[in-house]
Order: C-alpha cells, then structure tokens, then sequence
C-alpha cells in the first residue's frame, strides 16, 4: 500500500499521535519511516532578530533533535526502523519539499486544536499541504481529551 511514510513530528500530543499512526502503519505495510522536525524560521517575528536571537532558534534545533532520537528509540523497541532529518522554514513548505525530494506516498501530521483567530492569524499547515502535497495526507488526533 505504502512504500514511504513522512511523519511530521515536533515532540508534542499531535505529533506523538503521528508518530504513533505512522509507525504502525509503516510496521503494517514494510514502509520506510522518515520522521520530519522542523525548526520554524518563517513569519513575522521570526524574522526579526532583534525579537528572536539566533541562539533560541540554536535550542529549539536541540530541543527537537532530541525529541526525535527519542522517538526513533520509542520506535526501535517495537521493531519499526525509522531516519530522521531536521529543517528550518515554514512547515508546510519544508513537508512538501521534503516528501517531494523522497518520492513519499503518505505525510502524516498531527492536528493541534486552535481557535479561529489563531488560525487566520499563523495559517493552517494542514490547509496549505491538502493545496500542494503531492501524495495522500493523513491528520493524526491526539487521543488526549478534548474540552
């Protein structure tokens, strides 16, 4: 069914839940699993550097490379092998180049509940990869609940 498998992760409930679906799935089909943490350098206040010094951006790097060797270890205990590659930029963006760059047939991402306001204001980076992912999406639900 599927051959490889990108999961967005950046160490939070939804991205834990994608990595969760992504790895059972990759198990299930014999798919390879790339795990994809992206360090965000895009929007507004990103960009000014006088807002955000380098050496935030240095840590979140830190930050998500080690979320992602943990989950690579959480996903080796249960015999699902799986790389890993780290980018900076805007999510979605970096999602499709990168599952554009591996020929991946499924992106799975993790959907993070937020309001309105929030959305219209930061975008949505589920609604831009559904615009220009050239495979099929998968939006993983944390199971956590809901209010």
């Amino acid at each position: 069914m599927y051959k490889t498998i990108v999961v967005a992760c950046d160490g939070t409930g939804p991205g834990e839940a994608a990595l969760h679906q992504g790895g059972e799935l990759a198990k299930l089909c014999k798919a390879d699993l790339h795990v994809l943490g992206i360090v965000v350098t895009a929007g507004g206040l990103l960009l000014d550097p006088a807002i955000l010094p380098v050496d935030l951006l240095a840590t979140e790097r830190q930050i998500l490379q080690t979320a992602l060797a943990d989950a690579v270890r959480d996903l080796g205990r249960r015999g699902i092998k799986a790389s890993t590659s780290i980018r900076d930029g805007d999510p979605a963006r970096e999602i499709v180049t990168y599952v554009k760059d591996i020929k991946a047939d499924l992106a799975i991402v993790g959907h993070s509940e937020r309001g309105p306001w929030a959305r219209w204001f930061e975008g949505s980076v589920g609604a831009s990869l559904l615009d220009t992912l050239p495979c099929s999406l998968l939006v993983a639900i944390d199971g956590a609940p809901r209010s």
